[in-house]
């Protein structure tokens, strides 16, 4: 039986199931971010259930399974035993720039690592640090719904201000695409709306990210006589969108 989400006074956890750790990890994150929105990176802990098994010529194998535990009562998570980096200075100046060099780092290694010829941009404002990927084939670099970019975001905000006073939040993006696949939704989310209105009871998405479906569901929050759901287990998690008669 798959172990629900669960949110408490004191933490929010979720679980993840994947291939590897890393696949579980990511699966977790977006259920944690449908449940709990936008948090601090730093006060989630990590909690590996099942690290999974290959088997026997592909039989017998076991799914890897996490769950992440977010403190919501403003209290760091558990420590995990690993050393945090000493900020450089305290000098917000200083660690802006530490920031900016860290994300440009680790998006490098990325595109190097998937052998994608890319270039990085890096902007920020009051509230947002943001790594632009542009040019070359990004298909891998975005992955399936969006779950690799997304991953990717995950550990950018770990490591951009991990030790730093500085904290602002990490977006990565590659050639515009979160700009343009939030536009796309929220036309999916107007044909359905625009199905509704003629008669129809209910209108199923198909699956995607825990991200996405949150787009989903808050531009629709405020519509009259429109409510929405997520159902199913990832990766074939949902939203349906039904009719509210007054």
């Amino acid at each position: 039986m798959e172990k629900q989400d669960q949110k408490s006074a004191n933490e929010i956890r979720a679980e993840g199931r994947g291939k590897t750790l890393a696949d579980a990890e990511a699966e977790a994150l977006t259920r944690l971010e449908e449940v709990a929105g936008d948090f601090d990176r730093d006060e989630v802990e990590l909690r590996i259930l099942d690290e999974g098994s290959k088997g026997f010529l592909g039989m017998g194998s076991n799914e890897a399974r996490v769950e992440l535990v977010l403190a919501v009562d403003g209290s760091a998570a558990a420590d995990t035993g690993e050393q945090q980096p000493a900020a450089p200075d305290a000098d917000p100046a200083a660690a802006a720039a530490e920031a900016r060099r860290r994300l440009a780092d680790y998006l490098d290694r990325i595109i190097d690592a998937i052998g994608i010829d890319s270039t990085i941009e890096i902007t920020e404002d009051e509230e947002t640090l943001t790594g632009n990927v542009r040019g070359g084939d990004l298909g891998i670099f975005i992955g399936r719904h969006g779950q690799t970019i997304d991953a990717i975001q995950y550990l950018a905000n770990v490591i951009s201000f991990r030790g730093l006073d500085e904290r602002k939040r990490v977006i990565i993006d590659a050639e515009d695409y979160r700009e343009r696949r939030r536009d796309a939704l929220h036309s999916l989310a107007e044909r359905a709306v625009s199905e509704l209105e003629q008669g129809t009871d209910e209108y199923e998405l198909k699956p995607m990210s825990a991200s996405e479906r949150r787009i989903i569901h808050l531009y629709l929050q405020d519509r009259e006589n429109v409510d929405t759901i997520s159902e199913g287990r990832d990766p074939y998690r949902r939203v349906i969108i039904t009719r509210v008669d007054d």
